[in-house]
């Protein structure tokens, strides 16, 4: 199985990716380093924006994992613009070009801040997207729009992951 991961130098993706190859994955990488590159030297990347693809860059994927964007809510707060635009817009046009290039599945790193601030609270798929910070909205508009586009010949996952860090 060939994936794209966009974003695969980030925080999660250089745990991910590394576990993708050694299960014998196809795996290509699409990132614009701005945190660098801690993947294996022997990991397919290529420096990239994500608006610079085209259709025919993904022809031949099974899969896309979008891991790109701004990551939380200090970045959005620096910078809205940038937040909307790599959070809502990236994903929506990946994920069209995807579809349109015959790939089969889209997995999107979503965030539970799409519920707003919660404090020792659960939250599940039922309960009200109510957040009212830039990076929240963003996420969730890029849920939406990637979501829209699910179908029998394309699946879309979104993943609300929790706050991940370390070092």
């Amino acid at each position: 199985m060939k994936i794209l991961v966009a974003g695969g130098c980030g925080y999660v993706g250089s745990a991910l990716v590394p576990r993708l190859a050694e299960r014998g994955y196809d795996v290509r990488v699409i990132d614009t380093l701005w945190f660098g590159n801690y993947l294996p030297k022997d990991t397919s990347i290529e420096k990239k924006d994500l608006f610079e693809l085209r259709q025919e860059d993904l022809k031949g994927f099974d899969q896309v994992v979008f891991l790109a964007g701004l990551s939380n809510d200090p970045m959005a707060e620096f910078s809205p613009s940038l937040n909307f635009i790599h959070n809502a817009a990236a994903p929506a046009y990946l994920a069209y070009i995807s579809k349109k290039a015959g790939v089969k599945r889209f997995v999107f790193a979503s965030t539970c801040s799409v519920y707003g601030y919660q404090e020792d609270a659960l939250c599940t798929e039922q309960d009200p997207a109510v957040s009212s910070y830039p990076y929240g909205i963003s996420k969730l508009q890029g849920e939406r729009a990637v979501m829209q586009m699910a179908d029998s010949g394309f699946s879309v996952i979104c993943l609300r992951k929790g706050t991940v860090c370390g070092h």
